[in-house]
């Protein structure tokens, strides 16, 4: 009997800090977080949603139903209201403080050192074609060591003509997708992270080529929040040819 007790005051514990994340979430969301905002109404009566004061928000949806869906565009409090109202003019309202943060969120990458391929070095190399590994890093900053989400980000890879890529891996999260990619479930610490992305490129030795990595959306999930900008999101790597010399000839 104590041990059982003992399970549900962990259960709920549990519970009551998943409700907490989830109105942390939308009672102090981050700019450019999006958040939906659920009642239970009293009856079929005339529902409406207001926010005070009238801008720095984007209503998506559902003012004037029971799960109005917002986006915060603008750090400041708000006052969040919804009204309730009968045929006879009765009405019932309820508020809620939202205060939106600025938003410190910021994922990016940069252009790795070219390198020479694979054949680079190798004497009487077999072959017109070689495969190269190479690697991209990925940072994301919070500006916040307290604040460590899990986050994730989508990206795309185009290799220059004649060259093709395999082996896309992450060092962390979950990776999908065959081109578009999606990296899933990242953690981080310390408001911080650095991670890497993991290809192999395959082409001829005497061309140089290149692959360039494009982000296309990042986020963090306790917020549900973007990167506060996309301007850092571009990265492209050369591989360098080696010299097309020939074989050695005598007299």
């Amino acid at each position: 009997m104590k041990k059982n007790a003992l399970y549900l005051i962990a259960l709920l514990a549990m519970m009551i800090g998943s409700m907490d994340v989830v109105a942390q979430g939308g009672l102090t969301p981050l700019v450019n977080s999006t958040h939906t905002y659920t009642v239970t109404p009293g009856g079929a009566n005339t529902l409406a949603w207001t926010v005070a004061p009238a801008s720095g928000f984007t209503v998506n949806s559902g003012a004037s139903t029971a799960s109005v869906n917002i986006t915060w565009t603008t750090a400041g409090t708000y006052t969040l209201t919804f009204t309730e109202t009968t045929g006879a003019s009765c009405a019932t309202a309820k508020t809620a403080t939202i205060v939106v943060g600025a938003n410190t969120f910021d994922v990016s990458t940069s252009s790795p050192t070219a390198t020479c391929n694979a054949a680079d070095g190798q004497a009487n190399f077999s072959g017109s074609t070689t495969t190269t590994a190479i690697t991209y890093t990925v940072n994301m900053a919070t500006g916040n060591a307290s604040w460590s989400p899990n986050w994730e980000f989508a990206f795309t890879l185009t290799p220059s003509a004649g060259a093709t890529i395999a082996g896309v891996a992450a060092s962390v999260g979950t990776l999908s997708g065959s081109g578009p990619y999606t990296v899933t479930a990242i953690p981080s610490a310390s408001g911080a992270r650095t991670m890497t992305v993991t290809m192999n490129v395959t082409g001829d030795i005497y061309t140089q080529h290149t692959v360039d990595l494009a982000i296309t959306s990042a986020k963090e999930l306790v917020y549900d929040t973007p990167d506060k900008d996309s301007n850092d999101w571009a990265a492209a790597q050369t591989i360098n040819p080696v010299p097309n010399t020939s074989t050695i000839s005598t007299d």
